[in-house]
């Protein structure tokens, strides 16, 4: 497993402090493109993100199948305005979710029966992503969860060409209740257990469940769908 050094850690916080502001500032962060990504860093920032690229990761023994990657924006329907009540921070609302189409109208279709029968509705944390933001999202969660601990940020995040919520014929959601629910007690709601029961009628499948033999973390809020 390859490992960074400070230097290279200071500039991979550099990195995610420039990625951030850029977020926050432009809604169409999530499916950023890689030009107009890599144009927000230093040649040396750019460098860590070539040779992040450059890794094979069935060298590391990587179990998750290689599925590809999308980048037509064209089918993909914007969620803006998510809300959800935070316990410290009141509301808040998520930055500007994507999914494609088809994706979207099973999930409407989902959210509207699961209202109808527990009175609860599933929100879109994560939906598409360009390549350019997951790989911003390794540097993030590599910093922020891990302490720079690569062998276990990839059991959590992908890589692009691994990752469903790249890839539009599996499309990922990532999803999170109105109320002050983290993911990490996701499994414990009542949307999760109606989920369980009927994600299905919609084609939608649990991803990374308990005990999975593909050497992922256990993600009860990751869902993806099959067309």
């Amino acid at each position: 497993m390859w490992s960074y050094n400070e230097t290279q850690k200071e500039l991979i916080l550099s990195l995610i402090s420039k990625g951030k502001k850029e977020q926050e500032k432009n809604e169409k962060f999530a499916i950023i493109d890689m030009g107009s990504f890599l144009g927000l860093f230093t040649p040396e920032e750019k460098n860590i993100i070539d040779e992040y690229l450059k890794i094979d990761p069935k060298s590391l023994g990587y179990k998750l199948p290689f599925i590809g990657t999308e980048e037509n924006t064209n089918d993909l329907i914007s969620i803006k305005n998510q809300l959800y009540i935070n316990a410290e921070k009141g509301k808040v609302i998520i930055p500007c979710q994507y999914l494609p189409r088809e994706t979207y109208e099973a999930y409407i279709k989902l959210n509207e029966i699961m209202n109808n029968e527990i009175g609860k509705k599933v929100l879109v944390l994560y939906g598409h992503r360009s390549v350019a933001r997951q790989i911003f999202i390794f540097f993030d969660i590599l910093e922020r969860f891990y302490n720079f601990d690569v062998g276990k940020t990839i059991k959590r995040v992908c890589f692009p060409n691994y990752s469903e919520h790249v890839c539009m014929k599996k499309q990922a959601i990532d999803f999170k209740t109105q109320d002050s629910t983290i993911s990490d007690d996701f499994d414990k709601t009542e949307e999760y257990k109606w989920l369980q029961k009927n994600a299905k009628r919609f084609n939608f499948y649990k991803s990374y469940p308990k005990n999975n033999n593909l050497d992922m973390m256990y993600e009860p809020w990751h869902w993806h769908h099959e067309k």
